[in-house]
């Protein structure tokens, strides 16, 4: 599919938006969304409910927005694919429901695609901190999110902030969508490794607040769920897999911590590193514990599946 001349005649964009139990966020999402320099005429807002149990519904149905539902998996991928299915865009644009999106980012990252002639662009995603700057929240802003780093180095970018030509969710199919966490990880690793070019976009702009000691661990749980599904897609053998378990609970090193201080963080960190190395260790401990999860998870459902054809 070839997309339109960027001046004459823009594509139509498809912005998708999981949402689970996101009351307190989704209104000021949608909101920033409406505010974009894009022509409204040319993008649609879908927000797909995932089985909330708050008023995310009754919330979203105050805006001109489209909202689906999936009710049958949970999982924020799931969720996207839902959206996929029924978008009329020939570029899909990913971003969370916790996300505020900045006016110029659909252009930008429209104006990326076109002008590079890629495939897909992962855009900028800046951390908004709480007044007191705790070390969690520093620690969060220079390890998740990493477009510009995880692209140059993996090859794969977030849903947070994701440009995607629709094109290719026929060509490489959709998101995995049994994992709660690292599908996005695993879909544009997917799709690289096939030929299909992706950049980095540092002026499509999302904000993502930073995240508090609690929400921090719950992340890096559903990080550890998702890490074996991602090694056993990116190539990993199964002893590589069993043998990188015991690293999981490994704490990181000082070092690691300065490193990423100097390189994606600010001098006022260097103030907070023993406190965000302790913050590192206590993520890496919930990670550890994610990775066990998913290991009990794995031989429950193949007992399952054994138990199932013997009988």
């Amino acid at each position: 599919m070839m997309i339109k001349d960027v001046v004459n005649n823009l594509p139509k964009v498809s912005v998708i938006v999981p949402a689970y139990n996101a009351e307190k966020d989704i209104a000021t999402l949608i909101e920033s969304l409406l505010d974009s320099d894009y022509p409204k005429e040319l993008f649609e807002i879908i927000i797909v409910d995932n089985n909330s149990n708050d008023k995310t519904k009754d919330i979203v149905k105050q805006y001109p927005v489209i909202l689906l539902e999936e009710k049958n998996i949970q999982s924020s991928y799931a969720a996207r694919n839902r959206g996929i299915r029924k978008s009329n865009g020939e570029i899909i644009a990913f971003i969370d429901s916790d996300c505020i999106a900045a006016p110029q980012w659909i252009k930008e990252g429209v104006k990326t695609l076109i002008s590079e002639d890629v495939d897909l662009v992962g855009g900028k995603v800046e951390f908004v901190y709480s007044k007191h700057k705790t070390a969690a929240e520093l620690y969060d802003s220079i390890t998740h999110m990493q477009n510009e780093f995880g692209i140059k180095e993996f090859k794969s970018s977030t849903t947070a902030n994701l440009f995607v030509k629709s094109f290719l969710f026929n060509e490489i199919g959709m998101f995995p969508d049994r994992v709660k966490s690292g599908g996005d990880g695993i879909w544009t690793s997917r799709a690289t490794k096939n030929g299909f070019l992706l950049v980095y976009s540092p002026e499509a702009i999302v904000y993502h607040p930073a995240r508090p000691i609690k929400s921090l661990l719950m992340k890096n749980y559903r990080i550890g769920t998702g890490m074996l599904n991602l090694m056993a897609n990116n190539g990993s053998s199964l002893v590589r897999i069993i043998c990188s378990i015991p690293a999981s609970f490994l704490p990181p090193r000082l070092s690691t911590i300065k490193k990423r201080i100097h390189q994606r963080g600010t001098t006022e960190m260097n103030e907070k590193t023993i406190k965000m190395w302790c913050v590192s260790c206590l993520c890496k401990l919930s990670f550890g514990m994610g990775v066990l999860r998913s290991i009990f998870s794995i031989m429950a459902e193949k007992l399952k599946i054994k138990s199932s054809l013997e009988n």
